[in-house]
């Protein structure tokens, strides 16, 4: 029993160190560029020990998924701990949406991995079910929203009427594309991605959409 254990332990984190090692490769190269010789070789483990852990490059990059999104976390953490009881929900909610100017500045390379992610999947043909766990980590910010979203109606700094959850995915789903675009660079000669106005303007335009 002890070293069926030990084997199980040691499965678990040769299967960490693959997924650290794919996500690295992943935010550094792209998803495209990657291939499952590369992550065997930068986790330090067989090619077919690989493939016997997670069968297919869309199972790691899922799991790399859920690494990265969980690393996010101390954003919102940090952001829940200044949130606190004294603060209205408008001056919460506009906390929360910050967060996203942080993304865009500090985590481009997490961003532009999303981008690559959603292509990969989808031309990949991976079906919905697969990705619960992976929908789950994203999902995990959004009651924190609802909450503070609430309170401001409750307090009066925000108005009724609003369907929270629609908000919020329009409101990630925006953020994220338009920051990608600017970190894509400058195509046309009317684009000016020097500054971060596009987003202050895309945070405010959110914002006041709450404001009573």
């Amino acid at each position: 029993m002890k070293y069926e254990k030990y084997q199980e332990n040691l499965r678990k984190t040769r299967e960490n160190e693959a997924v650290f090692a794919a996500a690295q490769l992943f935010l550094s190269r792209g998803v495209e560029a990657v291939k499952m010789t590369d992550i065997a070789e930068a986790a330090e483990i067989g090619v077919a020990s690989l493939y016997r852990y997670f069968g297919t490059k869309e199972a790691i990059l899922i799991r790399a998924g859920i690494l990265l999104w969980s690393d996010l976390r101390a954003l919102f953490e940090e952001v829940l701990k200044d949130a606190d009881s004294s603060r209205t929900g408008r001056e919460q909610v506009a906390a929360m949406l910050g967060v996203y100017r942080t993304l865009c500045r500090d985590h481009k390379s997490f961003l532009l991995f999303l981008e690559d992610f959603d292509r990969f999947i989808l031309a990949s043909g991976v079906k919905k079910s697969e990705l619960y766990e992976y929908e789950r980590s994203i999902g995990d910010y959004y009651p924190l929203f609802e909450a503070a979203y609430r309170r401001g109606v409750a307090d009066g700094s925000l108005r009724a009427g609003v369907d929270p959850a629609l908000f919020y995915r329009t409101f990630t789903h925006g953020i994220t594309a338009l920051c990608q675009k600017l970190l894509r660079g400058e195509i046309l000669a009317q684009d000016d991605f020097s500054s971060s106005a596009e987003v202050e303007l895309y945070l405010d335009a959110a914002l006041r959409y709450l404001e009573k």
